[in-house]
């Protein structure tokens, strides 16, 4: 299955903020982000940030729970869900 723009977007900032460019390219959309220790509380806090400022996504309180951070298909669903940009907005 191919990856759209919203995957695409959200796996570079991950790949480029919090995996040293994953030089290896072990991270694909359904890489487990918890289970792996990709994302924890504060990189979570950074990705929400991406999200709001390069996605044009708010994501409400009650969408922020493990389920919708479980790897990047899930928070792409969540993005497109809550009205995020399938492609980054210019600034």
């Amino acid at each position: 299955m191919g990856e759209d723009q919203l995957t695409c977007d959200l796996l570079a900032f991950i790949r480029t903020e919090f995996l040293d460019g994953d030089a290896n390219g072990e991270l694909t959309e359904d890489t487990p982000l918890l289970a792996w220790g990709v994302l924890d509380s504060f990189k979570t806090a950074r990705l929400l940030g991406f999200i709001e400022d390069e996605l044009g996504s708010q994501i409400p309180p009650e969408q922020l729970y493990a389920g919708n951070f479980r790897d990047v298909r899930s928070i792409a669903a969540m993005v497109r869900a809550t009205g995020g940009q399938p492609t980054r907005q210019a600034t």
